[in-house]
C-alpha cells in the first residue's frame, strides 16, 4: 500500500487538466440514484491502493490538508466518510470484478445530503482501470453554469457521470467508455474492471475552474475549508449480477449529517 499526501506548494499545483478521455455529447442525460439496499449490488470496494489528500482550501495550503476519516473507512458495505480535500484522490481495487452489463455497473457513495430540495454535492471525477495503471475517466458533463458558495447545492440532473450528485448513491455505466481511446487501445478492458480512482474535482468556477469532458468548467461548493472539505467517499459497490434488476432512481428522502460516522 502506498500513502502519498499532495505537498503544499502553489494553488495551480491542484488544478485537475481536462481529461483526455472521449467527450460526451449533452443529451440531458443524468446518473441513477442508487440505495446502498438495492439488490443490484453484488460486492464492494474491499482494499485501498493509494491515496493522496488534498488541502482544505488548494487557494490558501496554510490551512493544511483535509483530515476527516481514514481511507480505509471507506471499505465495504457499511462504509464511513473520508474526506479527499480539495483535488485529493483514491484508488480502490475489488475482490472481483467489474463488467460492462445491462444498464448500470457500479455506484459511488459520497455523504451527500439534501435541503431546500437540493442536493449539497461535493463532486468527483471517476476512472476506472483494468491493471491499476491505465485509467479511462468517466466523461463527465456539468450544466452548472454558476458560481456555487460554501454551502450551496445542486439539482442531481445538472450533471452527467460525476460523483455526489445524489443523496444515495451515483450510478455508472461503462457503456459510456466504449469509445474511449484507452479502451480502444486494449489498455482498459470493459469487462475486467479491476480498479477504480475517485479524484475530488475542485469546483472554483469564479477562478480556476476544473473541466468536464467537453471542456466546460465544472462547478461544486468552494471553499470548504474545514477538515472535512472535499469530496467525502463513503463506498464504491459492484452492479450487475446474474438476474439484476436495472437501477431506478429516488426522489429526496433522507438527509444525512455531513460529519454521520
Amino acid at each position: 500500500m502506498f500513502i502519498r499526501f499532495i505537498s503544499v506548494a502553489l494553488a495551480t499545483i491542484f488544478l485537475i487538466p481536462a481529461s483526455a478521455a472521449l467527450a460526451l455529447p449533452d443529451t440531458g442525460q443524468t446518473n441513477a440514484e442508487v440505495l446502498r439496499s438495492n439488490p443490484q449490488i453484488s460486492g464492494w470496494a474491499s482494499s485501498v491502493v493509494d491515496w493522496q489528500v488534498g488541502p482544505m482550501d488548494y487557494a490558501d495550503p496554510l490551512l493544511g490538508d483535509a483530515a476527516f476519516g481514514f481511507p480505509t473507512d471507506v471499505l465495504g458495505e457499511f462504509g464511513s466518510p473520508f474526506s479527499l480535500g480539495d483535488g485529493g484522490e483514491i484508488t480502490l481495487a475489488f475482490d472481483g470484478h467489474i463488467a460492462d452489463g445491462p444498464d448500470e455497473d457500479f455506484v459511488v457513495f459520497e455523504n451527500a445530503f439534501e435541503y431546500g430540495g437540493l442536493v449539497f454535492a461535493e463532486l468527483a471525477f471517476v476512472e476506472v482501470s483494468t491493471d491499476g495503471l491505465n485509467f479511462a475517466r468517466m466523461p463527465a458533463i456539468s450544466r452548472v453554469s454558476r458560481v456555487l458558495g460554501a454551502f450551496d447545492g445542486i439539482s442531481p440532473d445538472e450533471v452527467h457521470n460525476l460523483a455526489g450528485n445524489h443523496v444515495g448513491g451515483t450510478a455508472f455505466d461503462l457503456a459510456d467508455l466504449v469509445g474511449d481511446p484507452m479502451v480502444l487501445a486494449g489498455l482498459v478492458d470493459l469487462s475486467m474492471i479491476r480498479f477504480v480512482k475517485i479524484i475530488d474535482v475542485i469546483g472554483d468556477y469564479a477562478n480556476a475552474p476544473t473541466v468536464d469532458s467537453n471542456g466546460f468548467p465544472v462547478s461544486d461548493p468552494y471553499p470548504t475549508a474545514f477538515a472535512s472539505g472535499g469530496f467525502d467517499l463513503t463506498g464504491v459497490a459492484i452492479m450487475n449480477p446474474p438476474g439484476a434488476v436495472p437501477a431506478s432512481p429516488r426522489s429526496f428522502g433522507a438527509v444525512k449529517s455531513l460529519y454521520a460516522r
